[in-house]
């Protein structure tokens, strides 16, 4: 399989449509206006051709394989077949010529089970295939050694260390130095699970809520506890059902009500009418609290107040981004249309097009999106929503499943098996 990345002057065909006009609000001022034509004008400027850039090179790989990039390294795993076959080799190849460089075989009986990156390390989730146990193997991405193992699955945290835990069974969860393998701090595993507060780069607290109201609130980095106490009971119809850590707040759902507490004082703040089907979503969005209910657009709220901030029918999601919001609503099959908003108003300060993603939540890889093109051929961009830019970065001939940027490769996964590295002429 080979492949050549056709870049320089796309073709009639190849550019990016804008996204449709559609009805928001009344119409703005003329300074907004003038606003919103400069950010367009950016963001076309942002997305100028690459350089063109030699043959890619093809690495055998399964339909199915996972696979990710670490430092110079492209790691991949294969996922084991219906018939029990394959699943138990990871392999490290160069880049960018892509050229096998170490082989990892996973101990008798286990099975890849999940691939991580963390602190520049790879991290490699096996387990007997049906059972709910798994052990960690964290390996040098450069020489494929062991560099440690733990039993468990891996939770990254925010500022660069590793959770390890085996929910479902009688363990502990352990913070491990992610370079050495020591453990930092450990604790008994509790029936009710923990919940997770989560940054863009990982767990920034772990919360304890058991069914009568106690609440425990740990230190990630150190397993210190930071606070405990009890919440107020329920009405007796139902226990805390919908909990989540957003931000600096405990949201907690016990009978159709999400009433908000601060994580530090473990006091009340607000508290917002909810679904009974629990079909609600609230996520951190910077300066507000993101909410969308099933049937909806996207909501937000002051984190101080809960009072609303700023409503919008049209997206139906948003993910934070920096200070930035990236906006998503459905734009038929699998491509959706992409906006970078001001949080704090709602404002659109750049629409990004109608683009196919890659998987967004890969390690913190670049997020890239996909667009078949004349020819046959698919264009792949990198979606910039700090710069509030799209970036081109190749026109892949044919169709293509999946890829990962890198300062060193393009990576892209064939729908019908295989992968392709392509150099970076950047």
């Amino acid at each position: 399989m080979s492949g050549v990345i056709e870049l320089g002057e796309l073709r009639h065909g190849d550019q990016p449509e804008p996204p449709p006009p559609r009805a928001r609000r009344p119409p703005a001022a003329p300074a907004r206006v003038l606003a919103l034509c400069c950010a367009a004008l950016l963001t076309l400027a942002g997305a100028a051709p690459a350089p063109r850039r030699p043959p890619g090179v093809s690495v055998p790989a399964p339909h199915d394989a996972h696979f990710l990039v670490v430092a110079d390294r492209l790691i991949v795993a294969e996922w084991p077949d219906p018939t029990g076959r394959g699943g138990r080799e990871v392999v490290g190849y160069g880049l960018p010529g892509g050229a096998p460089v170490w082989r990892f075989t996973l101990p008798d009986g286990d099975d890849v089970t999940g691939l991580w990156a963390v602190a520049g390390l790879s991290l490699v989730t096996s387990g007997p295939p049906g059972s709910d146990s798994a052990r960690t193997t964290a390996l040098d991405p450069r020489t494929g050694s062991i560099r440690w193992r733990q039993p468990g699955y891996p939770v990254p945290t925010q500022a660069g260390g590793v959770l390890v835990e085996q929910p479902g069974r009688t363990d502990t969860i352990r913070a491990v130095d992610p370079g050495s393998g020591t453990v930092r701090w450990s604790m008994p595993f509790p029936d009710s699970g923990m919940v997770y507060g989560f940054g863009d780069r990982g767990v920034t607290a772990a919360v304890l809520l058991t069914d009568d109201g106690r609440v425990e609130v740990y230190d990630v980095d150190t397993g210190a506890l930071r606070r405990a106490g009890r919440l107020p009971p329920t009405d007796g119809r139902a226990p805390y059902r919908l909990t989540q850590v957003v931000g600096d707040l405990l949201l907690v759902d016990a009978s159709g009500t999400v009433t908000a507490y601060g994580l530090d004082r473990l006091d009340r703040r607000w508290t917002l009418p909810v679904r009974r089907d629990g079909a609600t979503w609230f996520a951190d969005c910077a300066e507000v609290i993101c909410r969308r209910d099933q049937a909806s657009g996207l909501r937000t709220y002051d984190p101080v107040t809960g009072r609303l901030r700023w409503s919008d029918d049209h997206w139906t999601d948003a993910r934070r981004v920096g200070d930035r919001l990236l906006a998503v609503a459905p734009a038929g099959g699998p491509a959706v249309e992409l906006a970078v908003l001001d949080p704090g108003a709602g404002r659109a300060l750049a629409g990004l097009g109608r683009w196919r993603l890659a998987d967004v939540d890969r390690n913190g890889s670049r997020l890239l999106g996909f667009r078949p093109v004349v020819g046959g051929r698919t264009l792949v961009a990198e979606l910039d929503v700090s710069a509030a830019q799209v970036r081109y970065r190749a026109v892949l001939p044919g169709s293509w499943g999946d890829c990962v940027a890198a300062d060193a490769a393009l990576v892209c996964r064939s729908p019908a098996g295989g992968l392709m590295v392509w150099p970076d002429g950047r």
